[in-house]
């Protein structure tokens, strides 16, 4: 006869090791999420910043 409760608290441990694994995953993409939107914001602040006041050079002349 199978052991039911066995089975149950083998699943149960497995779900839970799951369940912690993807928070872990998750907090992980927030962090990199954030990071990647702080550098972006970083980027065009400096492209926001610097203006047409420096003059593109010129191949020609």
């Amino acid at each position: 006869m199978p052991d039911y409760k066995a089975m149950y608290f083998h699943l149960a441990g497995r779900m839970a090791s799951a369940v912690e694994t993807l928070e872990a995953t998750t907090n992980a993409l927030v962090a990199i999420t954030e990071g990647l939107k702080r550098a972006q914001q970083s980027t065009e602040e400096m492209f926001i910043n610097s203006g047409d006041d420096e003059t593109a050079p010129n191949d020609g002349d």
